[in-house]
């Protein structure tokens, strides 16, 4: 028999198709090939450990848009609508502040405008009318509620790096003159906002407060940690090993990897029927 939810509307899940797209173009370049993004990305991404870095975002991603098109309910991918819309706000404002930066023109600029210009409203649109909908059903989704001091985890881990983004993506320098590899106002703003899209999916998974229903936001918490862990490796001598916020930085990927981990041991079957 159906499980009880609201169904995905048709467009939002061809919309998903079009996001893996997007993001198996950024996985290939940037996340595969750091070290050659000034003809294979949108703007050329320097040092390369940085692009390796937000390689690895887009990798740890790739999950959060590819579940979605085996989903079938709207409940089960809500978790990630608006997450997945403030990230991509913050770099279409990051892109709007350096537009000199970037290799406009290119193919590869124009698909990283379209990835980030598009999604916003498109997200936002579609939550609020998947939301309407949702109300309207009488047959509600039952829930399991998390843990009370998962959740408090949750709440306080995403608020603190929720502020602490805004207040780098607002003054970069701050983060650049803390980073432990070289960063420009540009690639501190778009290494932020990865930050930030973290930030707000684990508050979004506080809000949904229910063991299936963040599920198919776990991949990207567990992800991070190792991808990111591989691409530092790869390019070490470009990293300065002793710098505080290397420690810091680690300290919050670890703190998502054991949230993922704890919060990925739910009924996966059905999250996705």
């Amino acid at each position: 028999m159906p499980h009880p939810g609201t169904p995905i509307a048709l467009p939002l899940r061809a919309w998903f198709a079009v996001e893996v797209f997007f993001g198996v173009s950024a996985v290939l370049s940037i996340g595969i090939d750091p070290a050659n993004t000034r003809t294979n990305f949108a703007w050329n991404v320097q040092p390369v450990v940085m692009a390796a870095v937000l390689g690895a975002y887009y990798i740890a991603s790739a999950l959060l848009f590819l579940l979605p098109l085996f989903a079938r309910r709207w409940e089960m991918i809500r978790v990630m609508i608006l997450p997945t819309a403030f990230f991509s706000t913050a770099e279409l404002i990051t892109t709007v502040l350096h537009w000199s930066k970037f290799s406009i023109g290119t193919v590869q600029f124009t698909g990283w405008f379209l990835s980030y210009l598009l999604p916003p409203p498109i997200f936002i649109g579609y939550y609020l009318w998947q939301e309407r909908r949702a109300r309207q059903l009488t047959s509600a989704v039952p829930t399991e509620p998390l843990p009370p001091d998962v959740r408090s985890a949750l709440l306080h881990w995403g608020g603190l790096l929720a502020i602490l983004t805004i207040f780098f993506f607002i003054f970069p320098q701050a983060l650049i003159a803390s980073a432990p590899w070289q960063m420009t106002p540009l690639t501190a703003r778009a290494f932020d906002s990865w930050l930030l899209a973290v930030a707000a999916l684990m508050l979004s998974m506080a809000h949904e407060n229910d063991r299936t229903r963040v599920l198919l936001g776990t991949p990207m918490l567990i992800l991070i940690f190792p991808v990111v862990t591989i691409q530092i490796a790869r390019y070490a001598d470009q990293v300065h090993f002793a710098n505080v916020a290397l420690f810091v930085f680690y300290g919050i990927t670890l703190v998502a990897f054991a949230l993922g981990i704890y919060l990925a041991r739910g009924d996966w079957r059905r999250a996705l029927r």
